[in-house]
């Protein structure tokens, strides 16, 4: 009997396949014996199906020593750009074979059917038909630099990936041919979304060797590089580092048109186990995340806010690539931090209540503090940015980024109508689009002597030139992290309040004056999506410094007018 038909023995009803591993291959393989089920109770299919395996196993064996490792990711770009290759030859052949007297192309495309019918049989049963076993030796034989990690599937896993590209390509051919286009994208999920780059080149001509995949690393480089003069100082620090910690979990080598949505689930798993400051302080003291993550034994998280807003730039990466061509998807569409609802966490706060704006505005800030404390009491009052900015985030709704960086000359007066200019340029940034816009100066704020800051300021420079911009790059830092400590100092600090507070107290204000909800958007600088909202040029200023004026708190700040530094 054939040394292949002896490697087939009994067990009970079925038919194995075994063999030993030869010892100078037994590292590589990863194990001594190899043992397969041939799922057949016949003895001639047992022994066809041996004389199968066996001969695809010393055709294996022989060539293994000169294999490279590969990991299944190569194996899989590799099938991909060999089914890349069989889809350009075969826009070809759809061309070619129509117009050749001597092809029946009825016939062709009933035999491409039964070819691929053939094709499934045998990967059903994982039987290699020849050339499969000598083609998946030569795309294991065709990496230039192998990554150390053996893969001891890596030849069924290529020759599967050469079987399941023949049936596609003789699939799309036979629709091809049958003049059916609908049909010609591929149904297999490993080749979801390609398409013939163009045709082979003819005999004789030089081939065009097709680039390599782009890593996430190198990606992410160059997602940097793009941006890096629109970005402020902030969001590309931030950035970065959610680079970083993509490549950290998923591996800067992979190529980024391999990331899939395990990749994408576990960038966000990462952020859920991530201690609190960990993207800003631990990942610059050479922590790692996975070291990050097994030392956090409280278990305390990044917020939820922060979670999201990481995870968001992860997938803007993610998009840009697509974008620019180097995913041909973008994997993970749905997969979102749990916990995070659809409003944005920036938004969602309470107003200050009456007692804390009584608590705000007749604090030591504005009754009278000590030289280097404003929280103390004390004989100064300084009417800096600390002073106004609260005052102008109570009576405009403006955000306290908006605010920070006005400038001297974006105080501005038409038709008797004192404004806020409120623009982007000169360093400025605005949320979006809808954000630019002119907000009538409130008569309290004119009352308290707001204009006086253009005088001093000779309408140049910054009008609050003392609040300096923080590390990010944003005049907001600083101030926001006064704010929190100034809070929690003299008494109004909640969980569920923050500056962004006085913005909900003026919509609130609003909409207890009984406005138009059309003037309420454009003055706090929300886009107006209703049909009558895209017509027209908006209110104009008289009416909104008519509205903004009825604006009106149960406080009395009238006093403050009179206050002196």
């Amino acid at each position: 009997m054939p040394r292949s038909v002896s490697r087939v023995v009994r067990r009970g009803g079925v038919f194995y396949y075994r063999m030993a591993v030869p010892d100078r291959l037994v590292e590589r393989v990863g194990q001594r014996e190899l043992k397969v089920s041939l799922r057949t109770s016949s003895a001639k299919a047992a022994m066809l199906i041996g004389r199968t395996i066996s001969n695809l196993i010393d055709v294996l064996f022989e060539g293994l020593p000169r294999m490279p490792q590969m990991t299944s990711e190569q194996i899989r770009d590799r099938v991909r750009a060999y089914f890349q290759a069989s889809l350009n030859k075969t826009l070809e052949l759809s061309l070619d074979l129509p117009a050749d007297p001597m092809i029946d192309v009825a016939n062709e495309i009933a035999m491409l059917k039964e070819y691929a019918h053939e094709l499934r049989g045998g990967l059903a049963s994982q039987t290699y038909q020849s050339p499969v076993p000598i083609e998946a030796e030569e795309l294991l034989s065709s990496l230039d630099k192998p990554p150390p990690k053996a893969d001891i599937d890596a030849f069924r896993l290529a020759a599967n990936g050469i079987m399941r590209a023949k049936i596609e390509n003789a699939r799309i051919l036979a629709a091809m041919l049958a003049g059916d286009y609908a049909s010609t994208v591929p149904l297999d999920p490993l080749f979801a979304g390609m398409q013939p780059t163009g045709l082979p080149p003819i005999p004789g001509e030089k081939a065009i060797e097709p680039a390599q995949p782009k890593t996430l690393s190198e990606v992410g480089a160059f997602y940097l590089q793009f941006h890096a003069k629109t970005w402020a100082r902030k969001t590309e620090a931030d950035q970065r580092r959610v680079l970083a910690l993509a490549v950290a979990v998923i591996g800067g080598g992979k190529p980024i048109a391999s990331v899939d949505i395990e990749d994408v689930k576990a960038v966000r798993d990462a952020l859920a186990k991530l201690p609190p400051n960990y993207m800003k302080h631990a990942a610059n003291k050479g922590v790692t995340v996975i070291q990050a993550i097994d030392a956090n034994k409280a278990g305390v998280s990044l917020s939820l806010k922060t979670q999201d807003k990481y995870f968001a730039m992860f997938r803007s990466l993610l998009i840009w690539s697509r974008n620019e061509g180097y995913a041909d998807s973008v994997p993970g569409a749905g997969v979102k931090v749990a916990g995070v609802g659809k409003g944005n966490p920036a938004e969602s706060r309470d107003p200050y209540s009456t007692e804390q704006l009584k608590a705000i505005f007749g604090s030591p800030l504005y009754a009278g503090h000590a030289q280097s404390h404003r929280h103390l009491p004390g004989p100064n009052l300084c009417r800096d940015g600390k002073f106004w900015a609260p005052l102008v985030a109570l009576y405009s709704g403006m955000r306290m980024g908006e605010i920070v960086q006005l400038l001297a000359n974006d105080i501005k007066e038409e038709g008797g109508v004192w404004y806020f200019d409120v623009t982007k340029g000169e360093g400025k940034k605005l949320k979006t689009a809808s954000s630019q816009r002119r907000v009538p100066i409130h008569h309290v704020l004119i009352d308290l002597g707001i204009l006086g800051l253009v005088k001093v300021a000779n309408g140049k420079g910054r009008l609050f030139s003392d609040i300096e911009p923080g590390a990010d790059g944003y005049f907001s830092h600083n101030l926001s992290k006064w704010w929190g400590r100034f809070g929690r100092q003299v008494g109004f600090w909640t969980p569920k309040t923050a500056f962004h507070s006085f913005r909900h107290n003026f919509v609130d204000a609003l909409r207890a004056a009984e406005l138009p909800e059309y003037v309420n958007k454009v003055l706090i600088g929300h886009k107006d999506k209703s049909v009558h909202g895209q017509y027209g040029s908006g209110p104009s200023l008289s009416l909104l410094k008519n509205s903004i004026d009825k604006v009106a708190y149960p406080i009395n700040v009238s006093s403050l007018a009179t206050k002196t530094s």
